[in-house]
Protein backbone atom coordinates (compact mmCIF):
# COMPACT_ATOMS: atom_id res chain seq x y z
CA UNK A 1 0.00 0.00 0.00
CA UNK A 2 2.68 2.54 0.97
CA UNK A 3 4.50 1.79 -2.77
CA UNK A 4 1.06 2.26 -4.16
CA UNK A 5 0.95 5.92 -2.75
CA UNK A 6 4.20 7.21 -3.20
CA UNK A 7 3.60 6.05 -7.13
CA UNK A 8 0.34 7.95 -7.31
CA UNK A 9 1.95 10.90 -5.07
CA UNK A 10 3.47 12.80 -8.23
CA UNK A 11 0.42 12.14 -10.38
CA UNK A 12 -1.84 13.87 -7.50
CA UNK A 13 0.71 16.57 -6.89
CA UNK A 14 0.69 17.60 -10.52
CA UNK A 15 -3.05 17.94 -10.07
CA UNK A 16 -4.05 20.52 -7.36
CA UNK A 17 -5.04 23.20 -8.07
CA UNK A 18 -4.07 27.10 -6.49
CA UNK A 19 -7.03 27.79 -3.97
CA UNK A 20 -7.03 31.46 -6.17
CA UNK A 21 -5.92 30.87 -9.28
CA UNK A 22 -6.87 27.54 -10.05
CA UNK A 23 -4.13 26.97 -11.72
CA UNK A 24 -2.34 23.41 -11.62
CA UNK A 25 0.80 22.66 -9.74
CA UNK A 26 2.07 20.94 -13.04
CA UNK A 27 2.50 23.31 -15.92
CA UNK A 28 2.53 20.61 -18.47
CA UNK A 29 -1.27 20.18 -17.21
CA UNK A 30 -1.95 23.31 -17.02
CA UNK A 31 -1.05 23.94 -20.78
CA UNK A 32 -2.96 20.53 -21.79
CA UNK A 33 -5.90 21.88 -19.59
CA UNK A 34 -6.18 25.38 -21.21
CA UNK A 35 -6.34 23.81 -24.78
CA UNK A 36 -8.29 21.16 -24.35
CA UNK A 37 -10.89 23.89 -22.57
CA UNK A 38 -10.53 26.90 -25.73
CA UNK A 39 -10.85 23.54 -28.14
CA UNK A 40 -14.26 22.61 -26.32
CA UNK A 41 -15.36 26.05 -25.33
CA UNK A 42 -14.86 27.41 -28.90
CA UNK A 43 -18.76 27.26 -30.10
CA UNK A 44 -19.91 28.51 -26.99
CA UNK A 45 -18.09 31.38 -27.32
CA UNK A 46 -18.92 32.31 -30.56
CA UNK A 47 -22.52 31.75 -29.94
CA UNK A 48 -22.68 33.94 -26.69
CA UNK A 49 -21.13 36.30 -28.67
CA UNK A 50 -23.66 36.47 -31.18
CA UNK A 51 -26.23 36.33 -28.89
CA UNK A 52 -24.82 39.43 -26.75
CA UNK A 53 -24.14 41.57 -29.86
CA UNK A 54 -27.92 40.50 -30.69
CA UNK A 55 -29.55 41.26 -27.21
CA UNK A 56 -27.15 44.72 -26.89
CA UNK A 57 -28.54 45.95 -30.52
CA UNK A 58 -32.21 45.05 -29.70
CA UNK A 59 -32.11 47.15 -26.13
CA UNK A 60 -31.41 50.20 -28.09
CA UNK A 61 -35.16 49.85 -29.09
CA UNK A 62 -35.59 51.47 -25.64
CA UNK A 63 -33.37 54.28 -25.91
CA UNK A 64 -35.95 56.11 -27.65
CA UNK A 65 -38.31 55.68 -24.66
CA UNK A 66 -36.33 56.25 -21.61
CA UNK A 67 -33.74 58.88 -22.90
CA UNK A 68 -35.27 60.52 -25.97
CA UNK A 69 -33.02 63.72 -25.46
CA UNK A 70 -30.18 61.67 -25.62
CA UNK A 71 -31.14 58.79 -28.63
CA UNK A 72 -28.27 60.08 -31.20
CA UNK A 73 -25.65 60.05 -28.74
CA UNK A 74 -26.84 57.11 -27.17
CA UNK A 75 -26.91 55.32 -30.42
CA UNK A 76 -24.02 56.58 -32.19
CA UNK A 77 -21.95 55.13 -28.82
CA UNK A 78 -24.11 51.69 -29.59
CA UNK A 79 -23.43 51.84 -33.13
CA UNK A 80 -19.67 52.09 -32.54
CA UNK A 81 -20.13 49.37 -29.52
CA UNK A 82 -21.84 47.01 -32.40
CA UNK A 83 -19.37 47.62 -34.98
CA UNK A 84 -16.75 46.64 -32.48
CA UNK A 85 -18.38 43.32 -31.69
CA UNK A 86 -18.98 42.05 -35.02
CA UNK A 87 -14.82 42.23 -35.37
CA UNK A 88 -14.62 40.17 -32.34
CA UNK A 89 -17.40 37.50 -33.93
CA UNK A 90 -14.85 37.53 -37.01
CA UNK A 91 -11.89 36.89 -35.20
CA UNK A 92 -13.14 33.85 -33.31
CA UNK A 93 -12.47 32.45 -36.93
CA UNK A 94 -9.35 32.94 -37.06
CA UNK A 95 -6.64 30.09 -36.75
CA UNK A 96 -4.74 31.63 -33.96
CA UNK A 97 -7.63 32.87 -31.86
CA UNK A 98 -7.73 29.26 -29.78
CA UNK A 99 -4.14 30.23 -28.42
CA UNK A 100 -5.23 33.71 -27.70
CA UNK A 101 -8.73 32.71 -26.99
CA UNK A 102 -8.43 33.55 -23.41
CA UNK A 103 -6.42 36.96 -23.63
CA UNK A 104 -8.89 38.27 -26.20
CA UNK A 105 -12.13 37.45 -24.46
CA UNK A 106 -11.48 40.42 -22.28
CA UNK A 107 -12.03 42.22 -25.15
CA UNK A 108 -15.61 42.06 -26.14
CA UNK A 109 -16.48 42.41 -21.96
CA UNK A 110 -14.38 45.80 -21.89
CA UNK A 111 -15.90 47.34 -25.16
CA UNK A 112 -19.55 46.33 -24.09
CA UNK A 113 -19.20 47.80 -20.32
CA UNK A 114 -17.20 50.89 -21.66
CA UNK A 115 -20.07 51.75 -24.21
CA UNK A 116 -22.74 51.02 -21.32
CA UNK A 117 -20.99 53.76 -18.67
CA UNK A 118 -20.76 56.03 -21.45
CA UNK A 119 -24.51 55.68 -22.22
CA UNK A 120 -24.70 56.15 -18.33
CA UNK A 121 -23.20 59.46 -18.79
CA UNK A 122 -25.23 60.45 -21.82
CA UNK A 123 -28.13 59.36 -19.93
CA UNK A 124 -27.93 60.98 -16.76
CA UNK A 125 -26.77 64.20 -18.30
CA UNK A 126 -29.62 64.44 -20.78
CA UNK A 127 -32.67 62.82 -18.66
CA UNK A 128 -31.32 62.16 -14.91
CA UNK A 129 -31.67 58.39 -16.25
CA UNK A 130 -29.79 56.48 -13.22
CA UNK A 131 -31.21 52.84 -14.79
CA UNK A 132 -27.98 51.39 -17.28
CA UNK A 133 -26.23 49.78 -14.79
CA UNK A 134 -28.80 46.81 -15.54
CA UNK A 135 -26.88 46.68 -18.91
CA UNK A 136 -23.93 46.36 -16.60
CA UNK A 137 -25.21 43.65 -14.90
CA UNK A 138 -26.39 41.44 -17.97
CA UNK A 139 -22.57 42.54 -19.26
CA UNK A 140 -21.30 41.02 -15.82
CA UNK A 141 -23.12 37.58 -16.88
CA UNK A 142 -21.66 36.73 -19.56
CA UNK A 143 -18.25 37.51 -17.83
CA UNK A 144 -18.66 35.17 -15.32
CA UNK A 145 -20.27 32.22 -17.01
CA UNK A 146 -21.03 32.40 -20.64
CA UNK A 147 -17.52 33.66 -21.85
CA UNK A 148 -15.74 31.13 -20.18
CA UNK A 149 -13.20 33.62 -18.78
CA UNK A 150 -11.27 32.10 -16.39
CA UNK A 151 -12.06 32.85 -13.21
CA UNK A 152 -9.00 35.03 -12.21
CA UNK A 153 -9.33 37.02 -15.31
CA UNK A 154 -13.54 37.55 -15.19
CA UNK A 155 -12.77 38.89 -12.03
CA UNK A 156 -10.70 40.97 -13.17
CA UNK A 157 -12.88 42.70 -15.61
CA UNK A 158 -15.55 42.72 -13.32
CA UNK A 159 -14.03 44.51 -10.76
CA UNK A 160 -12.71 47.31 -13.19
CA UNK A 161 -16.17 47.31 -14.89
CA UNK A 162 -17.61 48.03 -11.27
CA UNK A 163 -15.01 50.65 -10.31
CA UNK A 164 -15.08 52.85 -13.38
CA UNK A 165 -18.88 52.51 -13.79
CA UNK A 166 -19.33 53.63 -9.87
CA UNK A 167 -16.28 56.23 -10.31
CA UNK A 168 -17.95 58.25 -13.47
CA UNK A 169 -21.39 57.79 -11.61
CA UNK A 170 -20.17 59.31 -8.65
CA UNK A 171 -17.84 62.08 -10.98
CA UNK A 172 -21.40 63.24 -12.12
CA UNK A 173 -22.67 63.46 -8.95
CA UNK A 174 -25.48 60.88 -8.73
CA UNK A 175 -27.42 61.49 -5.90
CA UNK A 176 -26.67 59.02 -2.64
CA UNK A 177 -29.65 57.06 -3.06
CA UNK A 178 -29.23 56.12 -6.56
CA UNK A 179 -25.34 55.72 -6.48
CA UNK A 180 -26.40 53.16 -3.27
CA UNK A 181 -28.79 51.37 -4.89
CA UNK A 182 -26.70 50.97 -8.27
CA UNK A 183 -23.36 49.80 -6.30
CA UNK A 184 -25.55 47.40 -4.39
CA UNK A 185 -27.03 45.28 -7.31
CA UNK A 186 -23.86 45.36 -9.31
CA UNK A 187 -21.39 44.74 -6.98
CA UNK A 188 -23.72 41.65 -5.80
CA UNK A 189 -24.16 40.66 -9.61
CA UNK A 190 -20.60 40.46 -9.79
CA UNK A 191 -20.23 38.65 -6.57
CA UNK A 192 -22.29 36.32 -7.62
CA UNK A 193 -20.84 35.92 -10.82
CA UNK A 194 -17.32 35.04 -9.25
CA UNK A 195 -19.34 32.45 -6.89
CA UNK A 196 -20.52 30.96 -10.06
CA UNK A 197 -16.76 31.56 -12.21
CA UNK A 198 -15.04 30.51 -9.25
CA UNK A 199 -17.34 26.86 -9.31
CA UNK A 200 -17.55 26.40 -13.02
CA UNK A 201 -13.77 26.63 -13.70
CA UNK A 202 -13.04 24.51 -10.71
CA UNK A 203 -15.86 21.49 -11.41
CA UNK A 204 -14.48 22.01 -15.23
CA UNK A 205 -10.43 21.67 -14.37
CA UNK A 206 -11.39 18.80 -12.28
CA UNK A 207 -13.46 16.55 -14.56
CA UNK A 208 -10.17 17.31 -16.94
CA UNK A 209 -7.70 16.14 -14.52
CA UNK A 210 -9.98 13.03 -13.79
CA UNK A 211 -9.91 12.72 -17.23
CA UNK A 212 -6.49 12.77 -18.13
CA UNK A 213 -5.78 9.87 -15.17
CA UNK A 214 -8.75 7.52 -16.35
CA UNK A 215 -7.41 7.69 -20.12
CA UNK A 216 -3.98 7.25 -19.00
CA UNK A 217 -4.96 4.58 -16.21
CA UNK A 218 -7.22 2.51 -19.58
CA UNK A 219 -3.61 2.86 -21.54
CA UNK A 220 -1.83 1.15 -18.59
CA UNK A 221 -4.79 -1.64 -18.49
CA UNK A 222 -4.61 -1.73 -22.07
CA UNK A 223 -0.86 -1.76 -22.28
CA UNK A 224 -1.18 -5.04 -19.52
CA UNK A 225 -3.76 -6.65 -20.77
CA UNK A 226 -1.67 -6.88 -24.19
CA UNK A 227 0.96 -7.84 -22.12
CA UNK A 228 -1.23 -10.98 -20.95
CA UNK A 229 -2.79 -12.22 -24.09
CA UNK A 230 0.97 -12.05 -25.09
CA UNK A 231 1.92 -14.33 -22.61
CA UNK A 232 -1.30 -16.58 -23.03
CA UNK A 233 -0.31 -17.05 -26.17
CA UNK A 234 3.53 -17.78 -25.27
CA UNK A 235 1.93 -20.17 -22.25
CA UNK A 236 -0.45 -22.31 -25.29
CA UNK A 237 2.38 -22.27 -27.62
CA UNK A 238 4.79 -23.62 -24.88
CA UNK A 239 2.22 -26.47 -23.88
CA UNK A 240 1.66 -27.13 -27.48
CA UNK A 241 5.46 -28.00 -27.85
CA UNK A 242 5.34 -29.51 -24.23
CA UNK A 243 2.39 -31.86 -25.65
CA UNK A 244 3.83 -32.31 -28.91
CA UNK A 245 7.43 -33.42 -26.84
CA UNK A 246 5.88 -35.69 -24.70
CA UNK A 247 3.68 -37.11 -27.68
CA UNK A 248 7.08 -37.53 -29.92
CA UNK A 249 8.94 -39.37 -26.87
CA UNK A 250 6.30 -42.25 -27.35
CA UNK A 251 6.49 -42.11 -30.98
CA UNK A 252 10.28 -42.46 -30.74
CA UNK A 253 9.90 -45.56 -29.29
CA UNK A 254 7.16 -47.09 -30.77
CA UNK A 255 7.82 -46.35 -34.24
CA UNK A 256 11.34 -45.58 -34.79
CA UNK A 257 12.68 -49.10 -34.34
CA UNK A 258 9.72 -51.05 -36.48
CA UNK A 259 11.05 -48.14 -39.06
CA UNK A 260 14.44 -49.14 -39.03
CA UNK A 261 13.58 -52.83 -40.15
CA UNK A 262 11.01 -52.17 -42.62
CA UNK A 263 13.85 -49.71 -44.03
CA UNK A 264 16.50 -52.25 -43.21
CA UNK A 265 14.77 -55.14 -45.05
CA UNK A 266 13.54 -53.18 -47.63
CA UNK A 267 16.98 -52.30 -48.64
CA UNK A 268 18.40 -56.45 -48.04
CA UNK A 269 15.11 -56.88 -50.39
CA UNK A 270 16.73 -54.63 -53.17
CA UNK A 271 19.97 -56.29 -52.78
CA UNK A 272 17.66 -60.10 -53.06
CA UNK A 273 16.06 -59.41 -56.48
CA UNK A 274 19.32 -58.21 -58.15
CA UNK A 275 20.77 -61.66 -57.22
CA UNK A 276 18.36 -63.40 -58.26
CA UNK A 277 18.28 -61.36 -61.46
CA UNK A 278 21.90 -62.33 -62.11
CA UNK A 279 21.44 -65.87 -60.88
CA UNK A 280 18.86 -66.62 -63.45
CA UNK A 281 20.78 -64.33 -66.07
CA UNK A 282 23.65 -67.35 -65.19
CA UNK A 283 22.07 -70.31 -65.31
CA UNK A 284 23.01 -73.09 -67.50
CA UNK A 285 20.07 -74.58 -68.09
CA UNK A 286 18.40 -71.72 -68.86
CA UNK A 287 14.14 -71.30 -68.53
CA UNK A 288 12.19 -70.89 -71.66
CA UNK A 289 11.73 -67.75 -73.28
CA UNK A 290 8.19 -67.10 -71.86
CA UNK A 291 8.73 -68.28 -68.53
CA UNK A 292 11.83 -65.87 -68.31
CA UNK A 293 9.72 -63.26 -69.57
CA UNK A 294 7.31 -63.41 -66.87
CA UNK A 295 10.01 -64.21 -64.08
CA UNK A 296 11.89 -60.73 -65.20
CA UNK A 297 8.43 -58.96 -65.58
CA UNK A 298 7.63 -60.41 -61.57
CA UNK A 299 11.30 -58.98 -60.39
CA UNK A 300 11.19 -55.45 -61.75
CA UNK A 301 7.12 -54.86 -60.61
CA UNK A 302 9.22 -56.65 -56.61
CA UNK A 303 12.05 -53.80 -57.39
CA UNK A 304 9.59 -51.01 -58.25
CA UNK A 305 7.84 -51.99 -55.22
CA UNK A 306 10.71 -52.28 -53.04
CA UNK A 307 11.79 -49.03 -54.05
CA UNK A 308 8.73 -47.08 -53.24
CA UNK A 309 8.65 -48.77 -49.41
CA UNK A 310 12.12 -47.29 -49.11
CA UNK A 311 11.37 -43.53 -50.61
CA UNK A 312 8.50 -43.53 -47.68
CA UNK A 313 10.18 -45.16 -45.31
CA UNK A 314 13.14 -42.51 -44.92
CA UNK A 315 10.09 -40.11 -45.39
CA UNK A 316 8.20 -41.41 -42.68
CA UNK A 317 11.77 -41.61 -40.67
CA UNK A 318 12.55 -37.75 -41.90
CA UNK A 319 8.93 -36.79 -40.24
CA UNK A 320 10.02 -38.79 -36.74
CA UNK A 321 13.11 -36.96 -36.97
CA UNK A 322 11.65 -33.49 -37.02
CA UNK A 323 9.26 -34.48 -34.29
CA UNK A 324 12.47 -35.56 -32.17
CA UNK A 325 13.78 -32.28 -33.07
CA UNK A 326 11.04 -30.44 -31.44
CA UNK A 327 10.52 -32.96 -28.62
CA UNK A 328 14.33 -32.35 -27.81
CA UNK A 329 14.91 -29.97 -24.26
CA UNK A 330 18.29 -29.53 -24.58
CA UNK A 331 19.83 -27.05 -26.62
CA UNK A 332 23.45 -26.08 -27.87
CA UNK A 333 25.82 -23.50 -26.37
CA UNK A 334 25.60 -19.97 -27.76
CA UNK A 335 28.72 -19.32 -29.49
CA UNK A 336 30.15 -15.83 -30.54
CA UNK A 337 29.67 -16.37 -34.72
CA UNK A 338 30.72 -14.49 -37.54
CA UNK A 339 26.76 -14.45 -38.51
CA UNK A 340 27.30 -13.11 -42.14
CA UNK A 341 29.64 -16.27 -42.99
CA UNK A 342 27.38 -18.28 -41.91
CA UNK A 343 24.25 -17.36 -43.86
CA UNK A 344 26.57 -17.20 -46.78
CA UNK A 345 27.50 -21.11 -46.49
CA UNK A 346 24.33 -21.90 -45.52
CA UNK A 347 22.38 -20.21 -48.63
CA UNK A 348 25.03 -21.60 -50.94
CA UNK A 349 24.52 -25.13 -49.63
CA UNK A 350 20.71 -25.13 -49.40
CA UNK A 351 20.60 -23.84 -52.96
CA UNK A 352 23.08 -27.14 -54.23
CA UNK A 353 21.27 -29.56 -52.26
CA UNK A 354 17.62 -27.91 -54.13
CA UNK A 355 19.06 -27.98 -57.60
CA UNK A 356 20.38 -32.08 -56.66
CA UNK A 357 17.15 -32.90 -55.57
CA UNK A 358 15.25 -30.85 -58.32
CA UNK A 359 16.67 -31.59 -61.94
CA UNK A 360 19.74 -28.83 -61.53
CA UNK A 361 16.68 -25.87 -60.93
CA UNK A 362 18.33 -22.79 -59.94
CA UNK A 363 16.76 -19.32 -59.61
CA UNK A 364 18.68 -15.75 -59.23
CA UNK A 365 20.37 -15.55 -55.76
CA UNK A 366 21.23 -11.84 -54.06
CA UNK A 367 23.18 -12.12 -51.50
CA UNK A 368 22.93 -8.19 -49.28
CA UNK A 369 25.33 -9.03 -46.21
CA UNK A 370 25.72 -6.04 -44.20
CA UNK A 371 28.90 -6.08 -42.34
CA UNK A 372 27.78 -4.19 -39.22
CA UNK A 373 26.37 -7.74 -38.16
CA UNK A 374 29.62 -9.03 -37.10
CA UNK A 375 29.71 -11.44 -34.66
CA UNK A 376 26.46 -12.53 -32.88
CA UNK A 377 26.18 -14.89 -29.78
CA UNK A 378 23.75 -18.14 -30.95
CA UNK A 379 23.91 -21.72 -31.77
CA UNK A 380 25.40 -22.18 -35.08
CA UNK A 381 24.07 -25.52 -36.23
CA UNK A 382 20.27 -24.28 -34.87
CA UNK A 383 21.07 -20.70 -37.19
CA UNK A 384 22.33 -22.52 -40.31
CA UNK A 385 19.03 -25.05 -39.82
CA UNK A 386 16.69 -21.72 -39.81
CA UNK A 387 18.34 -20.10 -42.70
CA UNK A 388 18.84 -23.63 -44.69
CA UNK A 389 14.97 -24.12 -44.24
CA UNK A 390 13.63 -20.64 -45.30
CA UNK A 391 16.15 -20.61 -48.47
CA UNK A 392 14.62 -24.25 -49.20
CA UNK A 393 11.16 -22.62 -49.21
CA UNK A 394 11.93 -19.53 -51.12
CA UNK A 395 12.76 -22.02 -53.86
CA UNK A 396 10.09 -24.27 -53.76
CA UNK A 397 8.10 -21.17 -53.81
CA UNK A 398 9.54 -19.37 -57.14
CA UNK A 399 10.32 -23.13 -58.76
CA UNK A 400 5.97 -23.52 -58.40
CA UNK A 401 5.36 -20.35 -60.02
CA UNK A 402 7.72 -21.36 -62.67
CA UNK A 403 5.64 -23.70 -63.50
CA UNK A 404 2.81 -21.89 -63.91
CA UNK A 405 4.32 -19.53 -65.80
CA UNK A 406 5.75 -22.34 -67.40
CA UNK A 407 1.94 -23.71 -68.35
CA UNK A 408 0.67 -19.91 -69.68
CA UNK A 409 0.12 -18.02 -66.77
CA UNK A 410 2.29 -15.44 -67.32
CA UNK A 411 5.39 -14.40 -69.20
CA UNK A 412 8.93 -12.79 -68.44
CA UNK A 413 9.50 -14.62 -65.33
CA UNK A 414 12.83 -15.20 -63.66
CA UNK A 415 12.99 -16.69 -60.22
CA UNK A 416 14.77 -15.20 -57.73
CA UNK A 417 15.63 -14.96 -54.05
CA UNK A 418 17.39 -12.62 -51.91
CA UNK A 419 18.79 -13.12 -48.69
CA UNK A 420 19.52 -10.12 -47.00
CA UNK A 421 21.37 -9.18 -43.38
CA UNK A 422 21.63 -6.03 -41.17
CA UNK A 423 21.77 -4.46 -37.60
CA UNK A 424 19.83 -2.09 -35.49
CA UNK A 425 21.06 -1.13 -32.66
CA UNK A 426 21.12 -4.68 -30.39
CA UNK A 427 19.81 -6.52 -32.87
CA UNK A 428 19.90 -8.04 -36.04
CA UNK A 429 17.80 -9.74 -38.86
CA UNK A 430 18.32 -11.76 -41.59
CA UNK A 431 15.90 -11.83 -44.17
CA UNK A 432 14.82 -14.25 -47.02
CA UNK A 433 12.74 -12.98 -49.77
CA UNK A 434 11.50 -14.69 -52.91
CA UNK A 435 9.06 -13.50 -55.64
CA UNK A 436 7.06 -17.01 -55.54
CA UNK A 437 3.80 -17.70 -55.19
CA UNK A 438 3.19 -16.47 -52.06
CA UNK A 439 1.34 -17.99 -48.90
CA UNK A 440 -2.78 -17.91 -49.36
CA UNK A 441 -4.50 -15.67 -46.72
CA UNK A 442 -6.43 -18.36 -45.14
CA UNK A 443 -3.07 -20.47 -44.51
CA UNK A 444 -1.04 -17.63 -42.79
CA UNK A 445 -2.19 -17.85 -39.21
CA UNK A 446 -1.26 -21.81 -39.18
CA UNK A 447 2.03 -20.87 -40.57
CA UNK A 448 4.15 -21.53 -37.91
CA UNK A 449 1.72 -24.39 -36.50
CA UNK A 450 3.74 -28.19 -36.05
CA UNK A 451 2.14 -30.21 -39.15
CA UNK A 452 0.72 -27.53 -41.22
CA UNK A 453 1.98 -27.54 -44.86
CA UNK A 454 0.37 -26.02 -48.17
CA UNK A 455 2.88 -28.78 -49.99
CA UNK A 456 1.02 -31.19 -51.52
CA UNK A 457 1.55 -35.11 -50.53
CA UNK A 458 5.00 -36.40 -50.32
CA UNK A 459 6.88 -32.68 -50.36
CA UNK A 460 6.56 -31.79 -47.48
CA UNK A 461 6.10 -32.59 -43.23
CA UNK A 462 4.81 -29.13 -42.05
CA UNK A 463 7.75 -29.05 -39.35
CA UNK A 464 10.37 -27.04 -40.94
CA UNK A 465 8.56 -23.57 -39.68
CA UNK A 466 7.09 -25.05 -36.49
CA UNK A 467 11.05 -25.92 -35.61
CA UNK A 468 12.44 -22.47 -37.10
CA UNK A 469 9.71 -20.48 -35.03
CA UNK A 470 11.16 -22.64 -31.54
CA UNK A 471 14.19 -22.36 -32.50
CA UNK A 472 14.63 -18.67 -32.83
CA UNK A 473 11.63 -17.96 -30.14
CA UNK A 474 12.44 -20.26 -27.26
CA UNK A 475 15.89 -21.28 -28.46
CA UNK A 476 17.52 -17.39 -29.24
CA UNK A 477 15.04 -15.55 -27.85
CA UNK A 478 14.27 -13.81 -31.04
CA UNK A 479 11.44 -13.39 -33.71
CA UNK A 480 10.65 -14.96 -36.35
CA UNK A 481 7.99 -13.21 -39.25
CA UNK A 482 6.43 -12.89 -42.11
CA UNK A 483 5.24 -10.68 -45.16
CA UNK A 484 3.34 -12.27 -47.93
CA UNK A 485 0.82 -11.50 -50.97
CA UNK A 486 -0.79 -14.21 -52.57
CA UNK A 487 1.03 -14.49 -56.39
CA UNK A 488 4.13 -11.89 -55.85
CA UNK A 489 6.35 -13.71 -53.11
CA UNK A 490 7.38 -14.08 -49.56
CA UNK A 491 9.98 -12.41 -47.28
CA UNK A 492 10.50 -14.27 -43.64
CA UNK A 493 12.62 -12.37 -41.33
CA UNK A 494 14.62 -13.41 -38.41
CA UNK A 495 15.23 -11.25 -35.64
CA UNK A 496 17.84 -11.81 -33.09
CA UNK A 497 19.18 -10.20 -30.09
CA UNK A 498 22.97 -8.99 -30.20
CA UNK A 499 23.87 -7.03 -27.97
CA UNK A 500 28.01 -5.39 -28.33
CA UNK A 501 30.58 -7.68 -25.89
CA UNK A 502 32.10 -5.09 -22.97
CA UNK A 503 35.56 -4.82 -25.09
CA UNK A 504 32.36 -3.11 -27.78
CA UNK A 505 31.32 -1.11 -25.94
CA UNK A 506 34.75 0.36 -25.10
CA UNK A 507 35.99 1.01 -28.07
CA UNK A 508 32.35 2.68 -29.58
CA UNK A 509 32.91 5.01 -26.52
CA UNK A 510 36.93 5.57 -27.41
CA UNK A 511 35.88 6.53 -30.52
CA UNK A 512 33.48 8.85 -29.56
CA UNK A 513 35.35 10.92 -27.22
CA UNK A 514 38.44 10.53 -29.94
Amino acid sequence: MGAYRSRLSPVMDAGRLHPVTLQFASPYVEAAFRADHARRSVKLVRASLVMGLGQFALFGLLDKLMVPSAFREIQLIRLVACVLLVGCIAYTFAPSFLRRMQGFLVVPPLIVGFAVTAMAVAGQQASEYYDYYAGLILVLIYVHVLLRLRFVLASAVGNMLIAVFLGVSAWLGTPGPALLNTAFFVLSANATGMIASYALEHYARRVFFHTRQQEQTNAEMAEVLNGLRAAQDRLVQQEKMASLGRLTAGIAHEIKNPLNFVNNFAALSGELVDELDAALANREGRPPEAVRAEVEGVLADLRQDVAKIREHGERADAIVRGMLEHARTQRGTPQRTDLNALVEEHVEAACAHFADRHDGFEAALDMDLDAAVGAVAVVPQEISRVVAGLVNNALYAVRERARAVSMGDGAGYVPAVTVRTGRAGERVRIEVADNGVGIPAAAREHVFEPFFTTKPAGEGTGLGLSLAYDLITHGHGGALTFESEEGRGTTFTVTLPAPPLAHEVQVSEAAAFA
